[in-house]
């Protein structure tokens, strides 16, 4: 990992102003932190997008990163990047490639927005483990590589597990945070996203996170509206030995309109 990090310390400091494709989570906090260590806070240009694909929480632990982490707030140079991706017909059809789609639109405007600073270097948290997904896995890696986006997590060979590892070394209260996803990807592929389907998403999600399962995924069933399956981390399963909590779960979820429940064995 050292050697890694050396390489990564290399190939920023080759750069002379850099805008950060940053969602506040692990991959993006961890690439955040190395520029701004390497080239300083007035070359890095943080951009942030802002959707209804985003739970209230997420936007609050990005607008609040730099402050927990012991920079000013005039320190850091960030930009929020309002969207309305139900707006944009393609997406909201849920095809295959949602995630391309998605991604080709929101980084078009995070360079759009770095010309206008007079910089065109885009980064993104990408990491050795996601290229190993490849395209099938990880559509959006085709609208990086059209764009040709640089992902210098990913060049100096780092995987999620040793980005954890070193975000923890440094300090970064994200270091264990659960790998996160936009609410979009609740929805099965050919159903439609719509306000009302994502809005049902963030209540029963909020649900369980109320009941103690940080990091849930609460997913529709593309055959049955009324059908959801619920994944949760696996160290947190033996919680749901407990009938109060179970029971409380299904009550709330009976109210919201929910039929049926299924528990994702498999775990986060």
């Amino acid at each position: 990992m050292k050697n890694k990090v050396t390489q990564l310390r290399r190939l920023l400091s080759g750069f002379d102003r850099v805008g950060i494709a940053f969602s506040g989570g692990v991959d993006s906090s961890f690439l955040l932190r190395s520029a701004l260590d390497v080239l300083g806070p007035n070359r890095v240009l943080i951009l942030h997008a802002r959707s209804c694909l985003q739970k209230q929480q997420e936007c609050d632990r990005a607008d609040t990163w730099g402050q927990r982490h012991g920079y000013a707030a005039s320190e850091l140079h960030q930009q929020i990047i309002k969207t309305d991706p139900l707006t944009w017909s393609g997406f909201v059809a849920n095809p295959q490639n949602r995630c391309y789609l998605c991604k080709k639109h929101l980084y078009g405007l995070f360079l759009e927005h770095l010309h206008q600073e007079g910089t065109t270097a885009l980064l993104d948290g990408t990491n050795a483990d996601d290229l190993r997904q490849g395209e099938t896995g990880r559509p959006g890696l085709q609208a990086l590589s059209e764009f040709d986006i640089c992902t210098p997590l990913a060049d100096c060979g780092l995987s999620k597990e040793e980005i954890r590892i070193l975000s923890r070394n440094w300090g970064l209260d994200t270091a264990d945070h659960p790998s996160a996803s936009c609410l979009a990807t609740r929805i099965p592929h050919g159903m439609l996203i719509t306000t009302e389907r994502l809005s049902r998403i963030v209540e029963l999600e909020q649900i369980l996170e109320e009941s103690g399962f940080t990091g849930c995924r609460v997913r529709l069933d593309a055959n049955a509206e009324q059908t959801f399956f619920v994944q949760i981390q696996k160290t947190h399963h033996q919680h749901l030995h407990s009938d109060a909590i179970r029971e409380r779960i299904v009550d709330q979820f009976k109210k919201k309109g929910v039929r049926k429940i299924y528990l994702d064995l498999k775990g986060r």
